[in-house]
């Protein structure tokens, strides 16, 4: 083997060494820059799902106060609390029923309470019994300190924003006004519109977990994170979550909700890619960069080798 060939091969190898390490860090960096894009995309829907819970909290907490601090509706209700000797003893329960679902504007459910807690009337499902209301601690606050209380409730694995207000006259508690909204698939929307993110929120409460609501994300992904439901409930703080399926995978970040009852978590997925696509997007126009650096390099040491050969 002359010199001239032995420059070639040498010459070779180091321009396709440089070029397959230049290729492989190009990879690398994009795909790192791409899953801290995503994780920091993920994470950002945990901050607008905390601030539009804020907001609706709030419009739960206005339609709310407009019927505790109605005098008329208070008094209505202070009345049919008063055993009715008409009815054999017993409390008018019908009457405020239908009040609570003639005035029931802004909300799903409407509750009023007895000043020891106890439930007499309502409007809007609510599977939630009798006792664990009385005992629930929005309640049991709102009659010790007199002063409206709000939280996060599950019932019957539904995730309900809850507003409960005491009904005061004179000073005196007359009853308690609990009034609650859900956490459906438009509010889901609502946070996925912001974030672009697929949303999930999920919920167990004894030893049932379920979807309680969700937008944009698949149905392999539930089934993924289901699996894993009970070991993430257990999380307090937010964390990175891998979810794999057949061919298919995702990113996920799962951020623990506060509930007065039960566990529940909302879940932000990234957009499902197949496992075999290794090479992001954003390396592209970079791997072509440097494609064309190795051609040229690879040019060079021909065009030398050309001279070296032509001179011996």
């Amino acid at each position: 083997m002359n010199s001239a060939t032995r420059f070639l091969l040498g010459g070779l190898a180091v321009v396709v060494a440089l070029t397959a390490v230049a290729g492989a860090d190009v990879v690398w960096q994009t795909g790192r820059a791409a899953q801290s894009r995503t994780l920091r995309q993920l994470q950002v829907a945990a901050t607008v799902e905390s601030e539009l819970q804020a907001n609706r909290l709030e419009e739960l907490q206005l339609h709310a106060e407009l019927l505790a601090h109605d005098s008329a509706f208070v008094d209505y209700v202070a009345q049919s609390l008063i055993p009715d000797p008409r009815l054999g003893g017993a409390i008018d329960k019908v009457s405020i029923s239908d009040l609570l679902q003639e005035r029931r504007h802004g909300y799903d459910i409407a509750m009023v309470l007895d000043p020891h807690g106890v439930p007499m009337a309502a409007s809007g499902v609510l599977f939630r019994k009798a006792a664990d209301v009385q005992t629930d601690l929005l309640v049991t606050k709102a009659i010790q300190a007199q002063t409206p209380t709000h939280g996060t409730w599950i019932d019957d694995g539904q995730l309900l924003w809850v507003v409960v207000n005491p009904l005061m006259r004179g000073g005196a508690l007359q009853g308690v006004l609990v009034t609650a909204a859900r956490v459906d698939g438009a509010f889901a929307d609502a946070v996925n519109r912001i974030a672009q993110t697929g949303i999930s929120f999920m919920t167990q409460s004894g030893a049932n977990s379920t979807s309680s609501a969700s937008s944009h994300v698949d149905d392999w992904v539930t089934s993924a994170v289901t699996a894993r439901l009970p070991s993430l409930l257990k999380q307090t703080e937010g964390q990175r979550v891998e979810l794999i399926d057949t061919g298919r995978r995702a990113t996920a970040w799962v951020t623990p909700l506060v509930t007065a009852d039960g566990r529940a978590v909302m879940i932000s997925v990234a957009a499902d890619t197949t496992l075999g696509n290794v090479v992001h997007t954003d390396a592209s126009p970079l791997l072509l960069g440097v494609g064309v650096l190795g051609i040229i390099g690879i040019l060079l040491v021909l065009l030398q080798w050309q001279r070296t050969r032509q001179s011996l």
